[in-house]
C-alpha cells in the first residue's frame, strides 16, 4: 500500500512539474486595519511567501496558489473599560489562489479568496491573553513585472470586516 502511494504522489509531483510554469518566492509588508466596535485597531505585519505560477491553456491567464508566513511588527493600545491595552500580531499565515491575468507590458490583475489565521496577543499590566482565528476572505490587487525575474505589487484583502494592505516583491525562477 505505501509503495503504491509513493508511487502515485512521485508521478503526480512530477506532472505539476512539467505543467508549471514557474515557483516564485516573495516578501512583503502588510498593514491589518479594524474599526469594529467603534475602537480602531492598526496593525503591521511581514510576511514572506512562496508561490507556483500555472498557466491556464497557453493563455495569459494563471492561477497561483500561495502561502504566506509573518508575523507583527510594531502594536498598537486601544482603551478597555479605562485600561490601555497592548494589542500585537505573534503571527500570520494565509493560503490564498489567485487568478491573475498578465498583460504583455508587464502588468498583471488578480483576485483571490483566502483562508487566513491571525494569531494577537493582548496585555495589560503584565498579565495577557492570545487568540487565533481562521477566516475566509477575499481580495485583489495589481503588479508589474520589472524584469524576467522581480515583480512588485500593491494589495487589498478583508476578512470579516478587518482590512489588510499589502504590497511586495516577488522573484519567479
Amino acid at each position: 500500500m505505501f509503495k503504491k502511494t509513493a508511487f502515485a504522489f512521485t508521478l503526480f509531483s512530477l506532472s505539476l512539474t512539467a505543467a508549471a510554469s514557474e515557483w516564485q518566492v516573495g516578501g512583503g509588508f502588510g498593514s491589518l486595519s479594524d474599526s469594529s466596535d467603534g475602537t480602531d485597531v492598526s496593525l503591521n505585519i511581514i510576511y514572506g511567501s512562496v508561490a507556483y505560477k500555472i498557466q491556464k491553456d497557453n493563455s495569459n491567464f494563471f492561477f497561483v496558489p500561495e502561502l504566506r508566513l509573518g508575523t507583527g511588527i510594531g502594536d498598537d493600545s486601544m482603551n478597555v473599560l479605562g485600561r490601555n491595552v497592548k494589542i500585537e500580531v505573534d503571527g500570520f499565515l494565509a493560503l490564498s489562489v489567485r487568478g491573475q491575468l498578465d498583460y504583455n507590458n508587464g502588468a498583471y490583475i488578480y483576485i483571490m479568496p483566502s483562508y487566513a489565521n491571525l494569531d494577537m496577543k493582548a496585555s495589560y499590566n503584565g498579565e495577557s491573553t492570545s487568540d487565533d482565528e481562521w477566516e475566509f476572505g477575499l481580495g485583489g490587487g495589481v503588479g508589474y513585472r520589472l524584469n524576467k525575474n522581480t515583480s512588485v505589487e500593491a494589495g487589498y484583502e478583508t476578512y470579516d470586516g478587518t482590512k489588510l494592505l499589502s504590497i511586495g516583491f516577488k522573484y519567479t525562477y
